[in-house]
Protein backbone atom coordinates (compact mmCIF):
# COMPACT_ATOMS: atom_id res chain seq x y z
CA UNK A 1 0.00 0.00 0.00
CA UNK A 2 1.43 3.14 -0.93
CA UNK A 3 1.11 6.47 1.35
CA UNK A 4 -1.17 8.06 -0.78
CA UNK A 5 -3.62 5.10 -0.11
CA UNK A 6 -3.06 5.31 2.99
CA UNK A 7 -3.96 8.78 3.65
CA UNK A 8 -7.16 7.84 1.57
CA UNK A 9 -8.12 5.12 3.84
CA UNK A 10 -7.39 7.23 7.00
CA UNK A 11 -9.62 10.01 5.16
CA UNK A 12 -12.35 7.87 4.18
CA UNK A 13 -12.50 6.62 7.80
CA UNK A 14 -12.37 9.73 9.31
CA UNK A 15 -15.36 10.76 7.36
CA UNK A 16 -17.03 7.19 8.21
CA UNK A 17 -16.88 7.98 12.01
CA UNK A 18 -18.07 11.69 11.85
CA UNK A 19 -21.61 10.37 9.83
CA UNK A 20 -21.49 7.66 11.93
CA UNK A 21 -21.67 10.18 15.25
CA UNK A 22 -24.20 12.60 13.71
CA UNK A 23 -26.75 9.67 12.66
CA UNK A 24 -26.48 8.31 16.18
CA UNK A 25 -27.21 11.86 17.33
CA UNK A 26 -29.89 12.15 15.74
CA UNK A 27 -31.32 8.99 15.96
CA UNK A 28 -30.95 9.54 20.30
CA UNK A 29 -32.66 13.12 19.75
CA UNK A 30 -35.77 11.69 17.87
CA UNK A 31 -35.94 9.23 20.76
CA UNK A 32 -35.40 11.77 23.60
CA UNK A 33 -38.61 13.59 21.76
CA UNK A 34 -40.88 10.75 21.60
CA UNK A 35 -40.00 9.75 25.02
CA UNK A 36 -41.32 13.08 25.71
CA UNK A 37 -44.14 12.92 24.04
CA UNK A 38 -45.17 9.70 25.51
CA UNK A 39 -44.47 9.91 28.73
CA UNK A 40 -46.27 11.56 31.51
CA UNK A 41 -43.85 14.56 33.14
CA UNK A 42 -42.88 12.51 36.79
CA UNK A 43 -40.63 9.95 34.16
CA UNK A 44 -38.62 12.96 33.28
CA UNK A 45 -37.72 14.42 36.43
CA UNK A 46 -34.50 14.06 37.74
CA UNK A 47 -34.00 11.09 39.98
CA UNK A 48 -31.93 12.43 42.27
CA UNK A 49 -31.49 11.15 46.31
CA UNK A 50 -32.40 14.21 48.83
CA UNK A 51 -29.81 13.89 51.76
CA UNK A 52 -29.57 16.38 54.52
CA UNK A 53 -26.77 18.47 55.12
CA UNK A 54 -24.40 16.89 57.93
CA UNK A 55 -24.80 18.87 60.80
CA UNK A 56 -21.99 19.39 63.17
CA UNK A 57 -21.87 17.55 66.56
CA UNK A 58 -23.66 19.22 69.60
CA UNK A 59 -21.96 19.29 73.06
CA UNK A 60 -23.71 17.63 76.11
CA UNK A 61 -26.27 20.10 77.12
CA UNK A 62 -26.31 20.24 81.01
CA UNK A 63 -30.26 19.46 82.36
CA UNK A 64 -32.48 22.48 82.67
CA UNK A 65 -33.80 23.81 86.07
CA UNK A 66 -37.28 22.00 84.94
CA UNK A 67 -35.66 18.52 85.19
CA UNK A 68 -33.86 18.43 88.10
CA UNK A 69 -36.04 16.58 90.22
CA UNK A 70 -35.61 18.19 94.02
CA UNK A 71 -38.09 16.47 95.83
CA UNK A 72 -36.99 15.07 99.33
Amino acid sequence: MMYFQLLQVIAASCLMTLALVLLLRAVEQRALRWFRRHLSPRYLKPCGVRRRAPQAPQAPQAPAASDIDESV
